[in-house]
């Protein structure tokens, strides 16, 4: 495996960029809850934190190749403490293509998806997250996925992206398992996402991830993610991380039963 492209994210934003601080609270592996082995890892985001990631890097997925990845989540009970009048969402897994903060900020890509683009109902150029992700939703009971598609070009030629939302249960206090299968494309016919939870198959969509002329898709990553401090805190867990490419299968990368 290529262990060298799993790694950890976090931004100038922390409570603290002190060793100590990252390694264990920002970041912790934990023996409990485990979902497989002797240890998982526990994300802990306090009110001055912005993100606890683990990602893997864009150099892995090449456009028009296919990828599997397993991984599991255990969301506790008091996975949330919120503040008033702040966002109350946190994302939980994300990806986008690897250009795709530079070309919004440049107004080379825009996003119909990001409500504040869209002024007197035309596109406007913004920031923001751009990619697909995965939230939970403020009671813990839906996972609610975002995929973010790349549908043509505009007049000025500026690439435009769409939205499709889909809706997946969501359960407090266990391991829950996921398997993604994903082809990156600037093509529709070429490119999908299926996303299993538990075994089920809850997204089957063919739709182009990428816009023309990227070569990998951006970083994969899972954990949680506020955008900004000063959203509340946020605590979970991953664990039985796994990655393939087109030779791997569902089977190979799904959470396992010891």
């Amino acid at each position: 495996g290529r262990y060298d492209l799993i790694y950890r994210q976090y931004q100038n934003k922390q409570c603290s960029q002190d060793s100590d601080y990252l390694n264990h609270s920002l970041f912790k592996f934990v023996s409990f809850p485990v979902r497989g082995g002797r240890l998982a890892m526990q994300h802990y985001i306090r009110n001055c934190d912005e993100r606890s990631e683990v990602g893997i890097d864009h150099s892995f997925f090449e456009q028009d190749r296919e990828y599997w990845i397993g991984w599991s989540y255990f969301i506790p009970q008091n996975f949330i403490k919120p503040v008033i009048g702040e966002p109350d969402y946190t994302l939980i897994q994300q990806m986008g293509y690897k250009a795709a903060f530079r070309d919004q900020r440049n107004g080379l890509a825009l996003f119909e998806c990001n409500k504040k683009s869209i002024a007197d109902g035309k596109l406007q150029k913004t920031s923001g997250a751009p990619g697909s992700h995965m939230s939970i939703s403020p009671r813990g009971d839906t996972y609610n996925y975002t995929i973010a598609f790349y549908k043509g070009t505009d007049l000025e030629g500026r690439y435009i992206f769409g939205c499709k939302h889909f809706s997946i249960p969501a359960r407090l206090n266990e391991w829950e398992d996921f398997v993604m299968n994903l082809k990156p494309s600037s093509d529709s016919e070429r490119g999908f996402v299926k996303i299993w939870k538990n075994g089920k198959l809850y997204l089957n969509e063919r739709v182009a991830l990428l816009h023309p002329g990227v070569n990998s898709m951006a970083a994969w990553k899972i954990g949680a993610y506020v955008g900004n401090p000063g959203h509340g805190e946020r605590l979970l867990y991953t664990d039985e991380l796994r990655v393939g490419n087109a030779n791997s299968s569902f089977k190979s990368v799904s959470p396992r039963d010891d």
